[in-house]
């Protein structure tokens, strides 16, 4: 995800706001909900004006952030309504060259209050979830939390790491809570090797084994947290999401389709399993005896990993982490991803 400063994922941002509607006071709050091309600030940046004329945040300087400053103002005074439009570089003039998307909402005080209330709650839990705004009528902005768990299967909000501008149905969706997890189910010689991998290009590593000898935190110094656990009871210890990767690697392909069923309910946004073609075949056809659906048993990464005819544990593990990150960069939006290198 985005740098959380000064963004609705930001506790203390959002903890001012809710203090200044507890107070009875309204103020106006400009968002970037989109960009093309270079911005100092990409979507999910977050600018407020209070009543008192005190600014927080930032929508990242310059001419655009004068722009929308002089736009709350304006909502604020209730000189004009509600605003959301393309700011485009021939509008503003940075030197970026860029555009953004911006929106300047009025929030109410007992709407703000409830809202804010109930966003904190949410970064509280823990727990995964998005903020979803509809800004197709402008005099009715709305703004909803929804838990991953409680989105419906298939739901591009489910996986995304970055937020999400529908320029059609005019609703942005903002993914929040804790950073995905790269789940390593498999502490064995190729697991060793893909923690620091993983970790040195901005995944946040959790290795689960069944073996008290292997599940030992000081031989992942990388990892974020070691756990020793059932492989046929992930549940128990770790709550897997479907906007977390998956990689298996335990030693046995029995243990390696009992955790792939058990994922499947999640439809993590990336899985993938270590093993031959065979195995791939015995695998997938066990699974879908198993009832899992056959599309998703089909998109599994098994064998696991790019073409890079790999064969110890340190290039298996590169050749993994790479396609973990193309994966990753395909969630992002087109506008958003980096030039191919």
């Amino acid at each position: 995800m985005t740098d959380s400063h000064e963004t609705l994922r930001d506790m203390v941002f959002v903890g001012r706001l809710l203090k200044e509607a507890g107070a009875g006071r309204a103020f106006a709050l400009a968002s970037i909900l989109a960009t093309r091309g270079s911005m100092p600030r990409g979507a999910s940046a977050r600018m407020a004006l209070l009543a008192d004329g005190t600014w927080l945040g930032t929508i990242g300087g310059g001419r655009i952030e004068q722009q929308m400053q002089e736009r709350c103002q304006r909502v604020l005074a209730g000189d004009e309504p509600n605003q959301l439009e393309w700011m485009t570089h021939a509008k503003t003039g940075m030197a970026c060259g860029g555009d953004a998307l911006c929106g300047v909402m009025l929030w109410e005080p007992a709407s703000a209050e409830k809202t804010l209330g109930g966003l904190l709650d949410h970064l509280r839990s823990g727990k995964p979830f998005v903020i979803t705004e509809g800004w197709a009528n402008l005099s009715d902005v709305t703004v909803e939390l929804a838990y991953l768990d409680d989105l419906p299967q298939g739901d591009p909000r489910a996986t995304t790491e970055t937020a999400l501008w529908d320029e059609e149905a005019k609703i942005y969706a903002e993914p929040a809570g804790p950073n995905p997890i790269a789940y390593i189910f498999g502490g064995g010689h190729v697991g060793r090797a893909l923690t620091p991998v993983l970790a040195s290009v901005g995944f946040r590593v959790v290795v689960f084994d069944d073996r008290e000898g292997v599940a030992v935190s000081g031989d992942f110094p990388a990892a974020e947290r070691v756990v020793l656990g059932d492989f046929t009871k992930l549940d128990e210890k770790v709550q897997v999401t479907s906007r977390d990767y998956v990689v298996i690697t335990t030693h046995g392909h029995a243990w390696d389709i009992d955790v792939l069923e058990q994922v499947s309910r999640v439809r993590p946004a990336y899985v993938g399993c270590i093993g031959s073609r065979g195995k791939a075949a015995f695998a997938r056809k066990t699974l879908k005896e198993r009832g899992v659906d056959p599309t998703w048993v089909d998109g599994i990464h098994l064998p696991i990993g790019d073409a890079i005819l790999a064969v110890t544990p340190p290039e298996i593990a590169v050749s993994i982490a790479a396609e973990m990150i193309r994966c990753r960069a395909e969630l992002r939006p087109v506008s958003e991803r980096p030039h191919q290198h």
